[in-house]
């Protein structure tokens, strides 16, 4: 049986980052997963996907520079935005092939503890110890499901970030529940793959984000700073500050957690929307049930009482919800002793759960440390804390 110091489960921009700088410092680490996985499915669904941040806010922080504008830009892509979910995915893997070629692409089936390690399984048959191990399997697993759609076959209904393609809603009618930008980037390639889309938004309006110049003068560069969480002075404290959230009690942090980020869409998105897709606001759904070959929805508006639509299928664009639970390859012993956070789990200023020697990073850790980790910018910080902490620990055992 292999043994490792650390092993890192997820190869997506947290554990690429993770595993590569950790191996720099000599600390020897294992890196499980098909690199950006997660990225590629989504990329995969449709050509005209984009990241709705910055591209200098997709960064995967490497031993060497590497960054997302640059390597764009040396290639005469698209810099600063709309970047392309594609390119986005070619760079991650070419930062795997630089900085961790050691990835071993089988999935992990089970972990569970092994004396003072952890035991690890793989679908391929094979077994490591493994002294401490990191979670960085980012939003997979997490899809949050209403429980108003779950009478739904799973062949009419979708999460958003689970369709392989869109090609697949030509000539249907699909309803897209959610007003963000999941949900409105569902709509816009719903009909330009030839579907019928209809949004049910809970919100009376739909909020769009507004284009920033890319040259700014100074007073404008000083009252809304660009930042890579996005612009203005909450993401630059966000984004520059990135442990202060960490400082708050359970109860505030949570809640700012939940209102951070409203629902909305990227200005890019729009002439793709309006005027293509027929819109219900201020319109919840009530309940759902299969008839036929078809879905019927009972959908109230503005709280009246509900009435019945019929679509060929459901997309959910309804977010996602870190739940310790729903990752099957734990234990149970092990989830059972993981502390919490609603669902997530609870972890201490090194990213470290209440199982000594595992760790969570990425959305997972948002609970602990605030909503700059649910996304990719988060990377730089967790990076720096979580690999001295580890290299520490390696040296210190050694």
């Amino acid at each position: 049986m292999s043994k490792t110091d650390v092993a890192v489960v997820g190869a997506g921009p947290y554990g690429l980052s993770l595993a590569a700088n950790l191996a720099e410092r000599g600390v020897e680490t294992a890196l499980f997963g098909r690199p950006m996985a997660f990225w590629e499915t989504i990329a995969r669904a449709a050509p005209e996907r984009y990241l709705k941040s910055y591209c200098f806010g997709a960064d995967i922080p490497v031993p060497e520079a590497a960054s997302f504008s640059d390597w764009s830009r040396d290639r005469g892509l698209e810099s600063f935005e709309p970047c392309a979910m594609s390119d986005f995915v070619d760079y991650g893997l070419n930062v795997q092939r630089r900085f961790a070629p050691f990835v071993n692409q089988s999935q992990v089936r089970s972990i569970r503890i092994a004396g003072p390690r952890f035991l690890l399984q793989m679908e391929s048959g094979e077994e490591l110890l493994a002294e401490r191990v990191v979670i960085a399997t980012g939003l997979a697993c997490f899809e949050q499901i209403p429980p108003e759609l779950a009478t739904i076959p799973t062949e009419r209904l979708s999460h958003s970030n689970a369709i392989a393609s869109y090609a697949t809603y030509r000539g249907k009618r699909v309803a897209i529940v959610g007003g963000g930008q999941s949900a409105l980037e569902a709509a816009a390639l719903v009909h330009e793959a030839g579907g019928e889309a209809e949004l049910i938004v809970r919100e009376r309006f739909i909020r769009w984000m507004s284009r920033l110049p890319r040259e700014r003068n100074l007073f404008r560069r000083l009252r809304s700073p660009i930042s890579g969480l996005g612009s203005g002075p909450k993401a630059w404290v966000l984004t520059n500050m990135p442990g202060a959230c960490r400082l708050l009690p359970d109860g505030p942090r949570t809640d700012f957690l939940r209102r951070h980020l409203p629902p909305e869409g990227a200005w890019w998105l729009r002439p793709r929307v309006e005027g293509f897709v027929s819109t219900r606001l201020a319109t919840v759904v009530r309940g759902a049930a299969p008839v036929g070959t078809e879905v019927a929805l009972a959908l109230s508006t503005d709280g009246g009482p509900a009435t019945e639509s019929r679509y060929d299928s459901v997309i959910a664009a309804t977010g996602f919800c870190p739940d310790v639970d729903r990752l099957p390859f734990l234990s149970r012993e092990l989830r059972d002793r993981v502390g919490r956070i609603d669902r997530a789990p609870r972890l201490d200023k090194h990213f470290q759960s209440s199982v000594s020697g595992l760790y969570f990073v990425g959305p997972a850790s948002a609970a602990s440390f605030g909503p700059l980790f649910r996304f990719v910018v988060g990377a730089y910080h967790t990076t720096a804390t979580l690999v001295g902490c580890l290299a520490e620990k390696s040296r210190k055992a050694a």
